[in-house]
């Protein structure tokens, strides 16, 4: 199990940051993912699993002007 902006979510072994994107609804594009209290940007998406009980906080791309 993880835990994605404080809702649980079913964890699987093969599990990376994009595909897990893949399966949400309603997810704004996030340019930039907090695991486990480390920054990843988007680039790193396909490549970086996810641990079992990590904690991931979604982080949506902000402009201003």
């Amino acid at each position: 199990m993880i835990k994605v902006d404080e809702k649980n979510i079913a964890w699987s072994s093969d599990m990376t940051i994009a595909t897990l994107l893949e399966q949400m609804e309603d997810v704004e594009f996030c340019s930039v993912i907090r695991l486990n209290g480390k920054l990843v940007s988007s680039p790193k998406f396909k490549e970086v699993k996810i641990p079992d009980n990590s904690n991931i906080q979604l982080l949506p791309l902000v402009a201003g002007g």
